[in-house]
């Protein structure tokens, strides 16, 4: 068997397996807890505060001078702030498809040559944080985008160096502070590249712009971020 096939039925094999589970064991909704609807259900969604046009993008100016623009999908407010805390600290990762196809459909909707992508390069973790919660949430979201914008996602671009506090314990000066130097990029990964640089939420800014501008100062070209919500 190719390497090719074998891919394609360890893939089937996973998809049927996953298919007898939802069976045995109904999803329950991230959002509300409703079984039997999947994981993010259609009233949760339709709750969930969306954003369009203009309103879902936010300039930042970064240290070095360059903009980096954020596109957001949503606020983060609920149930899709419920959804988030269930699908980074409770492991619900099977949330990641439907909260990436947001994120694609936000993205789809602006200026395509302004905000076109090379490569996507999700936020990384401490490997630390990855033992601890066994995922990063932010590179299974950056999957299912690439998978659906046919661009390839490079995890390696991009590496946490220093284990940080949760930024969610700290004020805006203080994350700031929290994230400076914590980054690296490998210059032979993004010299030259457009890069959609991906993470869940959005507060001050402080990850992102620090991410971003350690890009830069390894060669991007240009880099714009998406966020699934914007505090």
């Amino acid at each position: 068997m190719s390497r090719t096939n074998a891919s394609m039925a360890i893939a089937h094999a996973q998809r049927a397996f996953a298919f007898l589970l939802d069976l045995l064991y109904p999803p329950c909704c991230g959002g509300c807890d409703k079984h039997g609807e999947g994981w993010w259900c259609a009233a949760c969604d339709a709750q969930t505060p969306w954003l369009s046009g203009d309103e879902s993008r936010t300039m930042l100016t970064l240290p070095t001078g360059e903009s980096l623009t954020v596109i957001s999908a949503a606020q983060f407010a609920s149930p899709l702030r419920e959804g988030i805390h269930r699908f980074k600290y409770e492991s619900q990762p099977q949330l990641a498809e439907a909260f990436a196809a947001r994120m694609r459909a936000i993205w789809d909707a602006g200026d395509r040559s302004a905000e076109a992508a090379d490569v996507i390069v999700p936020v990384p973790l401490h490997a630390s944080r990855l033992r601890e919660r066994g995922f990063n949430q932010s590179l299974l979201l950056a999957r299912h985008i690439g998978e659906r914008a046919g661009i390839p996602t490079t995890p390696q671009a991009l590496q946490r160096v220093r284990a940080t506090q949760q930024q969610a314990q700290l004020d805006a000066q203080g994350r700031q502070a929290n994230v400076r130097g914590a980054f690296v990029a490998r210059s032979e990964l993004v010299t030259g590249k457009a890069i959609a640089l991906v993470d869940d939420v959005f507060t001050t800014g402080a990850t992102l712009m620090e991410c971003a501008s350690v890009l830069y100062q390894s060669g991007a070209r240009r880099v714009i971020a998406l966020t699934l919500a914007r505090a």
